[in-house]
This record gives C-alpha cells, structure tokens and sequence, in this order.
C-alpha cells in the first residue's frame, strides 16, 4: 500500500497528537496534581513552621503576662483566707480578743459552700414633725408672694422632673433588687462573739479586725450598758475562703504562732511580711515603687498607692530591658489627684481624666523606690520613671538600694520641683 506525503504528514501529526494527548492526559495531570499537593503541604507546613517560631519567640513574654497576671491574682486574693480552719480562726480570734480587752467567747457556725449574703437597702419616711410642717406652710406663703408666675412654673416642672427621677431611681432599684442567677458559691463561715468589757476595749478589738491582715466581716453588733464602766453585747462576724494560686494554703495549714508566712511582700527588702499577728507595717510614703530582677518570683515592675491592703492601684510590668513609666500628679480645686502607667498597665484603668484623688501624707509628695543589686551580667531589668508634678508641693523621689555600678532606676522630670535621692 502506497501512501502519499501528504497522508505520511496526517498520519505524524495524528500520531504527535496522541502523543501529546496521553502524555497530557496521563502524566502532565497526574504530575500537575502531585505539584498542586506538595505546595499544599509545604505551606501548610511553612504556616505550622511559623507559627511554631512565633510561639517560639513569645514564650518570654507569655512567661511574664503568666506571672503578672498570677500577681494580679493573688494580690486580690490575699486579704482571703485561702481555707476555713476552725482551729486557725480561734488562735487569730483569740489573741485578738484578749489583746483589746475583751471578754467572751465564740460560736461556730457550721462551714457551708454558698453564695454572698446581699443586704437589701430599706428607705423608711419617717412622719413630719408639727413644727416641720408650720415651717413648710410659712416658707410657701412667703415664696408665692416674692415669686412671680415664671418661676412658679419652673418650680413645678422642677417638682414634676424630680418625681420622675424618684420613680426611675425606684425601678432601677427594682432591677438592681433581681436575683443574679450568675452569684458564684464561697466556702464561708459566720460565728458570733459574746463580749463584755469596756467601750474602749470593744473599739479596740473592731479596729483590729478591720485593720487585720484577712478579711473578716462585722455584719452585726449589738451593744448593752452593763454598768457605768462595762458593756455587754453580741458581734456578728462572717469569714470567706478564697482558693489561691501559690503556695499560701500549705504556709497558712502549716502556720504557728511565731512563723512568718504569707505571699513575698513586693515592696518589702527582705520578701517577707513579718509576723501574722503584728499589724502591717505603715509608711509615710504616698506611692511605692519595686523595681526587681526578672528572675523574681514577682513582676520586675510594681507601682502602687502605699498603704493599700487591697492592691486595687497596683499596676505591673515585666521584661528583661529598662521599662518606661509615668506618673503624674495633678492639683485642681484644692485637691491633689494621681495617675501613673507601664507598658502594661495603668492607674485609673481611664487614664484621660485628672486621675484618682489623694490627700498627700505630708507637706511634700513621697515616691519611695526599692530596688535591688543587679543578679549577674544578663540581668537587663530597669525603670525609667517620668515624674510630673503639677502641683504647688514638692515631689520627694528616694531610691533605696538600688545597684551601685548599674544602676537599675532613672527618674527624669522638672528639677525644680522634683527632688531626687540616693540612699
């Protein structure tokens, strides 16, 4: 069979067209689709490569939000006992009892696991007086002849605005007054103390429960003239647990008279609180400042208002490197307000108002600064601290024991009415 040329040229390109169509339909798409799956995989794994290095690289500072925020934790944790131990309470209660004065004895409720007891607030409108109201009926009749038709008008419309804002101030009430199905459960225990003793001695014994290192609660009192000298009477107390996240339980459970335990002062030199049955320590400084190695159990930065049991104006940070920080205070109206920061925080959470009213403890301001000797040659933690005073008093900075050869602390600020010390 002859074929021609032409049909030899049909018969390459036919043959180049199967060729190309198994090749195309056989192996191009089968290889196009193992691309398509192996750049699938490699950015899959190039996503979980990253996000590993960026885990990586956060765990520093996840460490030190980790342990600012165990700070915060337990610093609003700490005036709780962290469990009811009976045995406990009756030690602590006793010497209290007996250091006023006071005579009697305690009665133990049973430990219960329950919600906080809400005290509902009652208003009782007591009956005017006959002299009240002559009084009100002669202020009326003077008011109607010195007042003309406009301002009587104003007066009901006032009169009006104020019965609705009564009505409004009684369903907020109302609402307030709602049960609130989301009340958390606290172990808790109420006792009663029965005493007898002189009135100065009873106040001696309420000031030192209210100024006792745990929080325990006076929900009631009440008072019998026994003699001229002596009082008689019946004080209901309320103590609730909170659960801590360091080690607090086991030191409290494991505590005896003359121990020293409790959580590391922050801004204490030697990390203890000292004795649990001596008052805490007051000083006559306005704020506190503690500025730590990052190896501390406790945040490299802590700023707060002295003397505040509570800790609510405690702000943190934590890094390895010289954190900047500002504090400011402001005289307006004859008061004097505060407001300071870190990279981490501020006090008042709203920092573009004046800040948080104060009454200076002296005739100067004093922000007292402890620092500490650096740990080895890595320890980079430091403050710079930018003061500014706006007020007619003198701002006192003291830095004590802050690193001789590295110095962990700078204070800028205007220098004529911020004095800075060294000790």
């Amino acid at each position: 069979m002859k074929i021609s040329k032409k049909e030899r040229i049909m018969l390459c390109i036919l043959a180049i067209v199967i060729v190309g169509f198994i090749y195309y339909q056989f192996i191009y798409l089968n290889q196009t689709s193992r691309i398509k799956d192996k750049s699938k995989t490699k950015n899959e794994l190039e996503q979980k490569y990253n996000k590993t290095i960026e885990t990586i690289n956060s765990l520093e500072s996840r460490k030190s939000d980790i342990k600012v925020l165990n700070t915060k934790v337990s610093d609003k944790s700490t005036s709780f006992y962290p469990t009811i131990s009976q045995e406990h309470l009756i030690l602590e209660l006793d010497k209290l009892l007996k250091d006023s004065g006071l005579e009697g004895g305690f009665i133990f409720n049973k430990i219960e696991v329950t919600g906080v007891p809400k005290t509902e607030k009652t208003q009782e409108d007591l009956k005017e007086s006959t002299i009240t109201e002559m009084t009100e009926k002669y202020n009326n009749e003077v008011n109607d002849i010195i007042e003309d038709n406009n301002s009587s008008s104003n007066n009901e419309s006032a009169k009006g605005n104020s019965e609705e804002s009564l009505n409004s101030n009684g369903a907020s009430s109302a609402n307030e007054n709602t049960p609130n199905e989301n009340k958390k459960d606290v172990e808790q225990i109420k006792l009663e103390l029965n005493f007898s003793g002189s009135y100065a001695s009873l106040d001696s014994f309420l000031n030192s429960v209210r100024n006792y290192e745990r929080k325990i609660v006076v929900n009631s009192i009440t008072i019998t003239q026994k003699t001229i000298d002596e009082v008689t009477g019946t004080i209901g107390l309320e103590v609730y647990a909170m659960p801590k996240v360091d080690g607090d339980l086991q030191k409290y459970l494991n505590w005896t008279l003359n121990n020293t335990y409790g959580k590391l002062s922050p801004f204490s030199l030697d990390g203890s609180v000292g004795n649990v049955l001596e008052d805490d320590e007051k000083t006559d400084s306005d704020f506190l400042v503690s500025v730590k190695s990052i190896t501390s159990e406790l945040p490299s930065i802590i700023m707060g208002k002295s003397n505040d049991k509570s800790k609510a104006t405690y702000v943190y940070a934590n890094n390895n490197d010289v954190e900047e920080a500002e504090i400011i205070i402001i005289k307006s109206d004859d008061k004097y307000y505060y407001k300071y920061k870190t990279s981490n925080g501020s006090f008042p959470v709203s920092y573009g108002g004046v800040g948080q009213e104060f009454t200076p403890s002296s005739d100067n301001i004093n922000i007292k600064i402890l620092s500490e000797s650096r740990v080895n040659s890595d320890d980079k933690s430091g403050l710079r601290i930018s003061v500014v005073n706006k007020t007619d008093k003198l701002v006192n900075v003291e830095i004590d024991n802050d690193d001789s050869e590295n110095a962990r602390v700078t204070v800028n600020g205007d220098g004529k009415n911020i004095s800075v010390t060294n000790k």
